[in-house]
């Protein structure tokens, strides 16, 4: 059932200024079939002003490496308007303990946030494994990922093993503080984070919102709102 607005939580959404329409878009239907509100937070329209009741990080371009005090990629177009903006509200969240939750690039940023480094090259890192290159069979591939007994992704998803997408060419290297690993594929590579101790910080690597159709990924964005709703029945009247 449907709830009034005055008890749908509202989601603030990252995304680029231009570009990645469809993953907005399927993240943005994700949350409100979830029940919640959606904004789009942008360089542009960061919404400095509005109460937020939880935080979604999404995709998109690789993450500043000079933020983890790495030389950047010659000629690659890095979107450092986009960063400052996304950094200033986890800083936000972060000190109000608001619910917050990273899709692949917004999980990077969660980590980096945290003082965390990255791989620059996930094929690089691990060449054993194989990736997909091609953005349509990086949607299509499934690759097997364990969960962690005991962590916030396990009691949501449950523990038995997931099989997500591959979208990403980068991913956590050196974790963040503060931070724990909630899942890994089979080759080591960090699939998702978490803040233990935090209402909802939690941060993966796979594109949850083109997997909306299983009931398992279902239950990541509800939980997500059902954690923002809680956070806004908190706070009170903005």
């Amino acid at each position: 059932m449907k709830r009034g607005d005055s008890d749908r939580p509202l989601i603030g959404l990252t995304r680029p200024d231009g570009g990645d329409e469809a993953a907005f878009q399927a993240a943005s239907l994700a949350l409100r079939l979830s029940d919640a509100r959606v904004i789009p937070l942008t360089a542009r329209t960061p919404y400095e002003d509005v109460a937020l009741d939880g935080l979604m990080l999404g995709g998109g371009a690789d993450v500043h490496p000079p933020l983890f005090e790495t030389a950047p990629k010659a000629a690659y177009p890095y979107d450092l308007a986009r960063e400052v903006m996304e950094l200033g509200w986890l800083s936000r969240a972060w000190a109000q303990d608001m619910p917050a939750l990273g899709v692949c690039r917004g999980a990077q940023l969660m980590n980096v946030g945290a003082g965390g480094a990255l791989h620059m090259d996930l094929a690089a890192a691990f060449q054993e494994s194989r990736y997909p290159d091609h953005w349509l069979e990086q949607i299509w591939f499934r690759k097997p990922v364990r969960i962690e007994p005991g962590s916030r992704l396990a009691a949501i998803l449950g523990p038995e093993p997931l099989h997500v997408n591959s979208i990403h060419n980068q991913a956590v290297e050196r974790l963040g503080e503060g931070l724990t690993i909630s899942a890994r594929e089979t080759n080591g590579a960090v699939q998702a984070i978490e803040a233990p101790g935090r209402r909802f910080w939690l941060g993966v690597q796979f594109h949850p919102e083109f997997m909306f159709y299983r009931r398992r990924f279902r239950r990541l964005f509800e939980a997500f709102v059902a954690a923002a709703r809680d956070f806004r029945r908190r706070r009170g009247p903005a």
